[in-house]
């Protein structure tokens, strides 16, 4: 392997490399954090300027080149599976194992009669069904065949939950293996997910833990830390509210209509207090759905998912089977608020290769600087999206402006000039957010 630096020539093969970085992948338990860092840190070592670039992109998952998933899929379709007309096929079998690697394993060893055969597997994450959203509950209904399932949207972490006998892994929304980091939600599935083999998505919300109230999403931060994680558990009880499954003691569920997979979850989720069935109701009018909306905030939802009952699960897809309903559709925000772009963060999936969150900060005329307030990541169209990195691009800074102040990193920093008209559901405390630190309580 040879930098392009001229200063030296490397020492480090293509295989030391791999071998380092799955060393670090790999790492697990109790020391796994110095693992990774040792792995990590004896490539950066003999590597020239150039390779540790890349080194350090590929361990954070930022190779940055502007080839997203569907490309290689599309490119794969054309070499191996007979034209671009078999991307969908494809696709399915991504979205059913989240690993492109595999997939194109299979399809160049097998064409597409082994990647028919692909179907869910515990321990291999899928990617997730999105909703889409409306605020008009006669829209939601209509689109919806004039009945749905109304499921409270608790404001949480989403979690994809796999378990093989005593064996159980976490997944995040972005399928990273998040076990560590919620090892009392793994023992409550251990005990109380009734099935031998199972894959089950909830969402995890933190709890008071004297009055059972839910508390907001920034209270799981400290969940992520890579230390202090039992006194997170002690100190930050969860409640885990599960919504679906995909898979149970060897069946696949992703084909069956969402009805018979929250009957499925009945039989197998012993509920309790900390780990149960997400709230749920059955309406078929425009004050049904306003009744059951206003009843999930009043109990500190965000409001409603609305699920077409004779859906499948569509992994990787955002459809119309399900359709969130919440409350910044029906803002209690006054007015809107503009905020200036100090940051951005590169899209994944759909939105590869171009943006897919920008940081947003208020002017603070009492220090003269920017201080962040949110991140933004909705509401743009895709074009919209694609055009603000050319947009962008003369804003763009190699470090943090020296105005800007926020605890966030993200990917591309940018010199505060581009406004945006932003509106939301509320204003809350955030534990990250430099905006009114002193001032709100």
């Amino acid at each position: 392997m040879l930098g392009k630096g001229k200063t030296r020539r490397s020492v480090l093969t293509v295989d030391e490399v791999y071998d380092g970085l799955d060393r670090a992948a790999r790492a697990s338990g109790e020391g796994a954090q110095t693992s990774r860092i040792a792995a990590i840190a004896g490539l950066l070592g003999r590597a020239t300027p150039a390779e540790a670039k890349y080194i350090v992109r590929m361990a954070t998952g930022k190779l940055r080149l502007g080839v997203g998933d569907m490309t290689i899929l599309d490119a794969l379709a054309e070499v191996f599976a007979g034209g671009k007309q078999a991307r969908k096929e494809l696709e399915r079998a991504y979205n059913l194992t989240s690993d492109l690697g595999y997939v194109a394993a299979v399809v160049t060893e097998g064409g597409l009669e082994k990647i028919r055969k692909i179907h869910v597997v515990v321990g291999k994450p899928i990617r997730p069904m999105l909703a889409e959203r409306l605020g008009d509950p006669g829209e939601i209904l209509a689109k919806l065949g004039g009945r749905c399932i109304a499921e409270y949207k608790y404001d949480g972490e989403r979690l994809q939950i796999h378990k093989k006998g005593k064996e159980v892994e976490i997944f995040s929304r972005r399928l990273e293996k998040i076990t560590d980091q919620y090892p009392d939600v793994a023992d409550l599935a251990r005990r109380y997910l009734k099935a031998t083999d199972a894959i089950v998505e909830g969402e995890v919300v933190a709890v008071d833990s004297e009055t059972g109230e839910l508390r907001p999403f920034q209270d799981l931060m400290p969940r992520r830390r890579k230390y202090g994680i039992e006194e997170a558990v002690e100190q930050i009880p969860t409640t885990l509210f599960i919504f679906d499954t995909t898979y149970v003691d060897g069946k696949d569920l992703t084909e069956e209509p969402y009805q018979k997979r929250r009957e499925v979850l009945s039989r197998v989720v012993q509920s309790n207090a900390r780990f149960r069935m997400a709230t749920f109701a059955e309406v078929a009018s425009v004050d049904e759905l306003e009744r059951v909306f206003e009843q999930a905030v009043q109990e500190g939802c965000e409001g409603l998912v609305c699920k077409a009952m004779g859906g499948v699960y569509q992994a990787g897809a955002r459809g119309w089977q399900w359709i969130k309903f919440k409350r910044e559709y029906r803002s209690e925000m006054t007015d809107a608020v503009d905020l200036v772009v100090i940051g951005a963060f590169h899209g994944r999936g759909r939105r590869g290769g171009g943006y897919g969150a920008l940081l947003m900060a208020a002017y603070d005329d009492k220090d003269d600087n920017f201080k962040s307030v949110c991140k933004l990541g909705t509401g743009f169209s895709d074009e919209f999206l694609g055009d603000l990195p050319q947009k962008l691009r003369r804003d763009e800074r190699s470090d943090r402006p020296l105005r800007v102040d926020t605890r966030i990193v993200p990917d591309v920093w940018l010199e505060p000039a581009m406004v945006f008209e932003v509106i939301g559901a509320e204003i809350t405390l955030s534990p990250v957010h430099t905006a009114g630190w002193d001032v709100v309580r």
